[in-house]
């Protein structure tokens, strides 16, 4: 102690100096660690939930992501097969089309066809006429003049009768 002495300290005052620093240790240690501390773990629990809650908010934003290209997806094939079934839908029309026109042509060739065989056939039937009463009236001119009245008649009329029945 003879050293304590020396050096000039004084044991009660270094007790006292213990004394108030433990008082003071344990006051700071209620009154602020404490508080301190939960205010820190309190802190730290929520960094955790946000960094919890952002991983959560990634997964789904990648499921989002996901699902969007997947809709994506989907919806071009959608596209893509209605333009399919829309190409083949007009092909078919088209097809339809192009087989009613051909028949409608094709008909109105067979009616013309008709008509034109009919308008021949009476163009012959009415040369035939013509020709016929040119005949009779050439016949009858050179009868007049060559044969006699009854002579002229009777050709005339065998002439018509022979004629008539072609």
């Amino acid at each position: 102690m003879e050293i304590i002495s020396t050096l000039g300290i004084d044991p009660k005052l270094i007790l006292a100096q213990v004394v108030n620093f433990l008082i003071l240790f344990f006051v700071l240690k209620k009154l602020v660690y404490k508080p301190v501390v939960a205010l820190l773990e309190k802190r730290r629990t929520m960094v955790e939930q946000s960094v919890h809650n952002s991983k959560k908010i990634e997964e789904r934003l990648a499921a989002l992501e996901d699902e969007r290209k997947k809709i994506l997806s989907e919806a071009s094939s959608n596209a893509m097969a209605a333009m399919e079934q829309a190409k083949k839908d007009a092909s078919e029309e088209h097809h339809k089309a192009m087989v009613t026109a051909k028949k409608e042509i094709s008909a109105l060739a067979e009616r013309y066809r008709g008509q034109l065989k009919d308008e021949k056939d009476q163009m012959f039937e009415d040369l035939k006429a013509d020709v016929a009463n040119l005949i009779v009236t050439s016949c009858e001119k050179i009868l007049r003049k060559e044969f006699g009245k009854d002579d002229q008649r009777r050709l005339e009329t065998a002439i018509k009768n022979e004629i008539n029945s072609k």
